[in-house]
């Protein structure tokens, strides 16, 4: 008796630890400009080089303002940020696991600084596609502003 006591506590102290070992949740912020740039493919170039392919309706707002909400990923160690990237998932809820593709991220250049956080915020800029398969990010936001 005193045995299978011990067994239950055992179980219910590890059932109860793997739901807290969960990872964080997030609010969803897909819209359908991130789900067409989720789209993007690869196809070789002339030059045998690996380049990104957009779809034609995300090449179709080359040049054009676009709203997307997203989490901030700064690349610098600021408080304050003109460029970082904007990712769908939060920063510290892994790109990498569960089922899928890595989600896409964007590199926004903003007009004005913007104060780190952790929430959601909405971005609006002029949305720049790089096809040149180089280093740089493949998205950009360019003359990005804040939507309150």
């Amino acid at each position: 008796m005193i045995f299978t006591k011990k067994w239950l506590l055992l179980i219910f102290l590890v059932w109860g630890y793997a739901g807290m070992a969960q990872p964080p949740t997030h609010i969803p912020l897909m819209n359908d400009t991130w789900k067409l740039i989720g789209q993007r493919t690869y196809k070789k170039n002339a030059d045998f080089k690996m380049v990104p392919a957009f779809p034609a309706r995300l090449e179709a707002l080359q040049n054009k303002a676009v709203e997307l909400p997203g989490y901030m990923i700064p690349i610098n160690a600021d408080l304050n940020h003109k460029e970082f990237m904007l990712a769908v998932v939060p920063m510290d809820q892994c790109p990498y696991c569960g089922q899928g593709d890595i989600p896409s991220m964007v590199e926004v250049k903003m007009v004005k600084e913007l104060g780190y956080t952790d929430k959601p915020v909405k971005i609006r800029g002029k949305l720049m596609l790089n096809r040149t398969g180089d280093y740089r990010s493949e998205v950009f936001l360019l003359q990005a502003e804040q939507v309150k």
